[in-house]
């Protein structure tokens, strides 16, 4: 029976022990999740802005990009446009870009074929000689700085000989050291037609001048030395011992004659050798007649 008294005894102090240990640990489980709360918000906030920054990143870094490739679709684009022939070498003379202008007209061939490729790998396009010239006004650039300008006869696509003014120059990174070098291509063709024949015309008439000079101041002593011949071939018997030499005066007189002809129909500017060194008027060949 006293047992039995002590059993709701028990019982309460068990359970009022339990009850508090749980009171007391769901106390602690609340301010320990309060504490959390209280740790992980502010965490929480700057993980958002952690988030946001970074959104806010990639945005510009998109925008970036998207500019960076207008940028280049604009270059592009510009070279493309530009009528004189561009292409673009690395520090290894390896070409790196080109315009259509250069890949097609000068090459005959894509860009894609012509990039990652040097000169000498492109023999069916440049000659070695042409190649050897190129490279060597690049080292040139280099070891003097600036432009360097020079011109060659260029086989263009279609087997057509063109003449070009090349104009190269160094390309620098930030830290002014050179990276590689960009050549522009100038068309001299007709120009140096143009130059040549006006330096020919200028010639003809320099040549004209002269003959007609010559032709005038020897016109006069040439009639007057075959008049006299004429008339001493005519006093004289064809037995006479000066009759044989006044007939071949006679003779070089009309050779003479002949050559002033000529020299007052000269129509064009040719050209001999006299000697390894010096050139003479072919008379015969420059006359009409």
């Amino acid at each position: 029976m006293l047992f039995l008294f002590w059993v709701p005894t028990l019982l309460t102090i068990i359970l009022t022990i339990g009850f508090g240990y749980i009171y007391r640990e769901n106390l602690k489980y609340r301010r320990c999740h309060m504490e959390t709360q209280e740790t992980l918000q502010p965490m929480g906030h700057r993980l958002g802005q952690f988030s946001t920054h970074q959104q806010n990143e990639a945005a510009k870094r998109e925008e970036t990009e998207e500019k960076l490739r207008g940028y280049l679709n604009f270059l592009d684009t510009l070279i493309n446009t530009i009528p004189n022939p561009i292409y673009f070498k690395d520090g290894y003379g390896i070409y790196r870009g080109c315009n259509k202008a250069f890949a097609k007209r000068i090459l005959g061939i894509s860009r894609a074929e012509i990039i990652g490729s040097r000169s000498q790998d492109l023999t069916d396009q440049i000659p070695p000689e042409l190649a050897a010239l190129c490279q060597l006004n690049e080292r040139k650039m280099i070891l003097k700085g600036g432009v360097q300008s020079f011109e060659a006869e260029v086989p263009c696509s279609g087997g057509v000989q063109r003449e070009f003014l090349f104009s190269i120059a160094a390309v620098k990174n930030d830290d002014d050291h050179g990276i590689g070098s960009v050549g522009v291509m100038l068309d001299l063709t007709e120009k140096n037609r143009a130059a040549r024949d006006r330096l020919q015309k200028e010639k003809l008439q320099g040549v004209l001048e002269t003959a007609g000079a010559v032709c005038h101041e020897m016109n006069q002593p040439l009639q007057t030395i075959l008049g006299h011949t004429e008339l001493s071939l005519a006093n004289i018997s064809p037995d006479n011992p000066a009759y044989l030499s006044l007939t071949k005066i006679s003779k070089q007189i009309d050779r003479m004659a002949e050559i002033t002809r000529k020299l007052q129909s000269i129509t064009h500017y040719e050209t001999m050798d006299y000697d390894r060194k010096t050139k003479i008027i072919d008379i015969h060949k420059a006359s009409s007649m």
